[in-house]
């Protein structure tokens, strides 16, 4: 047997399921394709809220930092899923999982498009925040359940994609139809998105049984590795930086940098556009180097984030945001990768979502602090600072972490959620 590089070692948990088909067997790609639109539609409806922020300002008569409660209250309350709904949902049919977490997902988009105040706004979000920490620890595994073992690398590149176009549509398309229609048309068509993905699932999904019940000894005795514990601390560290700055990165480029409504929609999808680019360059490189690419993906992000911080003039702003696209879509995907390997890949998983969600949360209320009182121009300049430690762990600890860990004897992997990587490759 092989062994693979650069894997977390194993706690003693249940080994991942195993695909329902044999190599004799068809894949269900079209079932395949309904868990990553499934993936695009809860992309959409969290970040969509980023871009009508000034939007839900103006309206409900709030400030900056009030407002970023819509995007704080659903990490937090994902945060806090993320392990508890992995276990609560450990035994039932994937399949029922996933109607049901896409059906809360359509109801709380419904809900917050006809809010008739900020309370039920943020009632609404929390809602979407319960689906979403089941969904990344439990939904995500889905789609390599679909086709025969040779072809998991690719149903996993194809749910990964849907996560990539989420980022890439959500920001845009936001600001354009709040621009034109207002916001609560962005949470309609949210909504709207989420009920046809739910269709397809109940057309598509076959059975898909819970194969083994996971433990809490599963998921949280992880944390006793030093591994583990190196890859949750980057995580808390890229996210909090990111997400302070970016939950107001539309707000930044009209008041700070002087750009129109119409330009800003275009600048927001050049963000999404290069973010693609930055997840499947990752996935190009995350085999040679998991130290080099989140390194460097750190180092991009803190100099495009200071840039925007220190000067406000237009090509700089445009070209340090096409770069920090470029960063943040490498992060989450290297992120997933690291914490992903390994024998109980589910519970890895679902530590990694509570700690991003928490930093996200933490980030975009500790930014929305700053702007209120500071700035937005501090609030970029600070929020850097976090990506520096980040770049500098991962130079250092993470590649001892790495070298030193190896799953047991007579053991592989489970594919990583890069696009097209094997995690034997040497």
């Amino acid at each position: 047997m092989r062994h693979a590089r650069g894997t977390l070692p194993a706690c003693h948990g249940p080994t991942p399921s195993a695909p329902p088909h044999t190599s004799a067997e068809q894949p269900r790609w079209a079932a395949v394709s309904a868990v990553a639109a499934a993936s695009f539609a809860l992309v959409l409806s969290q970040f969509v809220m980023i871009a009508v922020l000034p939007d839900i300002v103006d309206h409900f008569g709030v400030s900056a930092g009030q407002a970023s409660l819509t995007v704080v209250l659903p990490g937090l309350l994902a945060a806090v899923a993320a392990p508890v709904l992995t276990l609560v949902f450990g035994h039932l049919d994937r399949r029922v999982v996933l109607w049901g977490l896409t059906a809360v997902v359509a109801l709380s988009d419904a809900l917050a498009a006809a809010a008739p105040n900020f309370a039920t706004l943020t009632t609404a979000r929390l809602v979407l925040g319960a689906a979403i920490g089941a969904f990344w620890t439990i939904g995500v595994g889905v789609g390599p359940r679909l086709v025969p073992a040779k072809q998991v690398t690719r149903a996993t590149s194809l749910v990964m994609a849907g996560i990539s176009a989420g980022t890439v549509v959500s920001l845009p398309l936001g600001h354009i139809m709040a621009q034109y229609w207002g916001w609560r048309s962005a949470m309609a068509t949210a909504s709207a998105m989420s009920v046809s993905v739910l269709l397809l699932q109940l057309r598509t999904l076959p059975r898909l049984p819970a194969s083994a019940t996971l433990h809490a000894a599963d998921v949280f005795g992880l944390l006793r590795r030093p591994g583990v514990r190196i890859g949750l601390l980057l995580s808390a560290l890229l996210f909090f930086g990111h997400f302070g700055a970016y939950t107001f990165v539309s707000s930044y480029l009209k008041d700070q940098a002087g750009f129109s409504d119409s330009a800003v929609g275009v600048l927001l999808l050049c963000f999404g556009l290069a973010g693609l680019v930055g997840n499947f360059a990752a996935g190009a490189t995350l085999n040679r180097s998991i130290p080099a690419t989140l390194g460097t993906a750190a180092a991009v992000l803190t100099a495009s984030v200071l840039i925007l911080g220190q000067w406000h003039f237009k090509p700089a702003a445009v070209a340090a945001l096409c770069l920090w696209g470029v960063a943040y879509g490498a992060i989450p995907i290297s992120l997933q990768t690291y914490m992903m390997r390994g024998y109980a890949a589910e519970g890895g998983l679902a530590l990694f979502v509570t700690t991003s969600q928490l930093s996200l949360a933490a980030g975009s209320l500790t930014g929305g602090l700053v702007a209120d009182n500071l700035g937005l121009a501090t609030d970029y300049t600070l929020f850097a600072l976090p990506a520096v430690i980040a770049g500098l762990l991962a130079a250092t600890r993470l590649r001892t972490s790495i070298g030193a860990t190896t799953l047991p004897a007579g053991q592989d992997a489970p594919t990583p959620a890069g696009p097209g990587r094997n995690p034997d490759a040497r």
